[in-house]
């Protein structure tokens, strides 16, 4: 069970890397995307689709490139982010806004792309970023673990 629960996240690691080399052919979002909820500063985070994901308000939502599904009680989906910031602070940010969040970190890849993987009771967040054409790009996918199916 352990087995395949590891080749399913790393499968799905793998894939989101891959994905960061179609970055530069897609689209910002239209000016009139707005998140589920504002800020109520500039220093606080914003939450849009998932409510115990916190994500820093300097970065846009790219609407275009993400997708969430709701069914039978489980939500799940992608939500890619982009702007100008750090790439560490970044990471950094979601090491601690997530921890508070009471997700547990289980693993991580750094450097030229850095991939951050989440468990929180029956559910994975993994957080890819990565640096393309003067942009931070932040690709959050939440999706069930074997337990949560």
């Amino acid at each position: 069970m352990n087995r395949r629960l590891g080749i399913v996240v790393m499968g799905i690691a793998l894939w989101s890397l891959s994905l960061g080399g179609c970055a530069w052919f897609q689209r910002e979002a239209p000016a009139g995307t707005e998140p589920a909820q504002q800020p109520a500063s500039t220093s606080a985070p914003t939450f849009y689709d998932f409510p115990d994901i916190p994500v820093p308000n300097e970065l846009r939502l790219q609407s275009k490139e993400s997708t969430v599904f709701q069914g039978g009680g489980v939500k799940t989906g992608l939500l890619v982010f982009k702007g100008r910031v750090d790439p560490s602070s970044v990471i950094n940010f979601f090491q601690v806004s997530l921890a508070r969040e009471k997700w547990r970190m289980k693993g991580s890849i750094r450097y030229r792309k850095s991939l951050l993987l989440f468990e929180k009771d029956d559910r994975f967040c993994i957080v890819n970023v990565y640096e393309r054409h003067f942009y931070t790009y932040v690709e959050i996918y939440v999706v069930p673990t074997l337990r949560g199916m």
